[in-house]
């Protein structure tokens, strides 16, 4: 049994093309947001749907990161049954064994496929949420802006 830490060292060699792009073009966008949070209360109208703008993008890109990450969870949960029904019928035909052992060695197999399912879950539901996050900031940054001309300004 591999540690968590470990597997998910590991799982970083997985990651596809299109996912580490995503996450690169997040980065650099989260570099775009934070600029402009610094100086959140002096921002101009234009600045503020730019703002905006980035938050959109990046929810784009969590959206992307979120959808590789719930694939590889529903590949590898997938792979966990397949592997433990074919463990469990190659032991029971091959080697003979009772159904017992059988069916606890194929548990052993059906394990660790679940334990990388288990990380990826935990990504998915972690990108998820962020891109869940930006929606919230895009609706609190057209209050702002609605606020803006309730207070007279341009």
């Amino acid at each position: 049994m591999t540690a968590p830490e470990q597997l998910k060292e590991d799982m970083k060699k997985e990651l596809s093309d299109g996912a580490a792009k995503a996450i690169k073009q997040h980065n650099e966008l989260l570099k775009s947001i934070n600029a402009y949070e610094e100086i959140l209360d002096s921002l101009t109208p234009f600045q503020i749907a730019k703002l905006e703008h980035f938050y959109n993008r990046a929810e784009r890109e969590a959206w992307k990161i979120a959808g590789f990450y719930k694939s590889q969870y529903q590949f590898y949960f997938g792979k966990a049954s397949t592997e433990r029904g074919q463990m469990y019928v190659y032991e029971r035909e091959t080697n003979k064994m009772a159904i017992n052992d059988s069916n606890y060695k194929s548990k052993i197999a059906e394990g660790v496929n679940l334990e990388r399912s288990g990380i990826y879950e935990g990504y998915y539901v972690t990108w998820k949420g962020i891109a869940l996050s930006y929606q919230g900031m895009q609706n609190t940054l057209k209050d702002m802006m609605k606020a803006i001309v309730v207070e007279g300004g341009k």
